[in-house]
């Protein structure tokens, strides 16, 4: 007779605990990826300069299209770099002084297999760096006559470009 009762007892015991939930909290959702488009398929590129150092000609940009969803996979591209001498700086021809820059080109069209620079995706989706390894503003003026820099940056896709716009370095 014990043997039933007890019997009984585990049973019910282990239907009872067995079936519990013994993690209260839910599972996490699972992580959300960015809403990305190919350069190819926007049919806008929007364009938005994050950092950009005139000395060394190294910049990060990102991309997104009207929709705000990052561009992925930007290969060509047009990125001109300007150079001008501080405006403050006195000269002894004020006029020619005022109106004089330097400006340096790179090119890239992934077809013909021809880019000048170095154009890197982070790991961030629609983020990118430029390197522009043989920038030397000292090669066209006297050593220290750039004081001024702006950057002009045109990504090309099959559909749309980005919008040709000089740009002066972000404001820290």
């Amino acid at each position: 007779m014990n043997y039933k009762l007890f019997g009984v007892l585990l049973a019910g015991t282990l239907l009872t605990t067995a079936c519990s939930d013994s993690d209260s909290t839910p599972p996490p959702p699972p992580p959300v990826e960015p809403v990305t488009v190919d350069v190819d398929q926007a049919a806008t590129i929007g364009l938005k300069l994050a950092t950009f150092d005139g000395v060394s000609g190294a910049l990060s940009f990102s991309l997104s299209d009207a929709d705000e969803m990052a561009i992925t996979n930007a290969k060509n591209y047009r990125i001109v770099y300007f150079g001008f001498p501080d405006p403050d700086e006195k000269s002894s021809k004020p006029k020619a002084w005022k109106r004089w820059h330097l400006s340096k080109s790179y090119l890239c069209d992934s077809e013909a297999n021809e880019c000048e620079g170095l154009l890197t995706e982070t790991e961030t989706k629609g983020s990118y760096t430029f390197e522009a390894p043989d920038l030397d503003w000292s090669s066209d003026a006297t050593p220290g006559a750039v004081q001024k820099y702006k950057v002009a940056i045109e990504i090309k896709g099959a559909l749309s470009s980005s919008e040709l716009e000089l740009l002066p370095p972000p404001s820290v």
